[in-house]
């Protein structure tokens, strides 16, 4: 995901992103957060999508920010 001269890369173990402002009716929008995530929202609820660990298993994913 590119927005002007930056970039928020993930490899295939995030297939979703959740974007977040800090949008208020009183004050202009100060920042953006962007979250790779390996499941959509509400997750645990669902089990769409979650990876659950036996005890001594790993997760590994690569995801970073480039300006």
């Amino acid at each position: 995901m590119a927005v002007g001269d930056h970039v928020v890369w993930f490899d295939d173990r995030f297939p979703y992103v959740q974007l977040f402002t800090g949008d208020h009716p009183e004050v202009e929008r100060r920042g953006l957060a962007v979250e790779p995530m390996t499941c959509p929202p509400n997750a645990f609820r669902t089990g769409e999508g979650l990876i659950v660990l036996q005890p001594g298993e790993t997760f590994r994913g690569r995801w970073g920010i480039r300006a």
